[in-house]
């Protein structure tokens, strides 16, 4: 076995997997909105699975509220762009993928330009408003994505497949709300991070799971993780029937 091949030698065990879905991997882009305490392990693992092109899009400095859960950074990071922190770090996981910084918060006006190209999204922000605008992109142009949040000791994820998912507006209509300062457990991050990041995997390798037409909704207070079905709204302004 190469060394190329030896890196990916543990899930390319796995007969979910196997040479095929590695190479299909491999061949596989990603943006990952929001190089947070989502984002951090969803780069990470992504990674180290072997994506072949990651895009990290966040126009955030770190702070030091960030680090107890924004595992890429540390003490000496303060003040510094994330998206360049956080490409330099992933680059060391994995010097095979092909990384691309883009230090910029997504906007109406710059999201179909920084989407573009990319096969899937993960969206690791904690902004609403940034969420609801990269669903409408995603909607519009047909790129599937996997949304993970997380809040105190709870946290959801969900893969939406424009044209035969609900779409993030259909769950989260109505106007976005203010940001505001969310209480968190890092770990509560960690746990739902790494979640998302199996999701965008196992799409991009086309396996089905029960992220799909219902949200995953962990519980860290209870140790536990729920489905719940949603519906398209037929209404939706994005997805809904015309």
């Amino acid at each position: 076995m190469d060394e190329k091949t030896g890196r990916y030698e543990r899930q390319i065990l796995l007969a979910e997997i196997g040479g095929k879905g590695q190479e299909k991997l491999a061949a596989s882009s990603v943006l990952v909105v929001g190089a947070g305490g989502l984002g951090a392990p969803v780069l990470q693992y992504l990674a180290a699975a072997g994506i072949g092109h990651i895009g990290i899009a966040d126009g955030d400095t770190v702070s030091i509220s960030n680090l107890n859960r924004q595992i890429l950074y540390g003490d000496d990071d303060i003040g510094k762009l994330k998206a360049e922190l956080a490409a330099k770090r992933i680059a060391k996981i994995n010097g095979e993928v092909k990384i691309t910084s883009v230090p910029k918060m997504i906007t109406d006006e710059n999201a179909a330009e920084i989407i573009s190209g990319y096969d899937a999204l993960a969206l690791c922000t904690d902004s609403l408003s940034a969420r609801k605008i990269a669903n409408r992109a995603c909607v519009l142009s047909g790129t599937p994505f996997v949304d993970g949040a997380v809040s105190r000791f709870h946290g959801t994820v969900m893969t939406i497949i424009p044209g035969e998912t609900p779409c993030y507006e259909c769950i989260q209509g109505g106007s976005a709300q203010p940001r505001e300062t969310i209480p968190i457990l890092g770990a509560m991050a960690g746990w739902v991070g790494c979640a998302e990041a199996m999701a965008v995997i196992r799409l991009l390798l086309g396996t089905r799971d029960a992220s799909r037409g219902s949200i995953l909704f962990f519980s860290g207070s209870e140790m536990t993780i729920e489905h719940i079905p949603v519906k398209k709204n037929p209404d939706c302004v994005y997805c809904g029937a015309p």
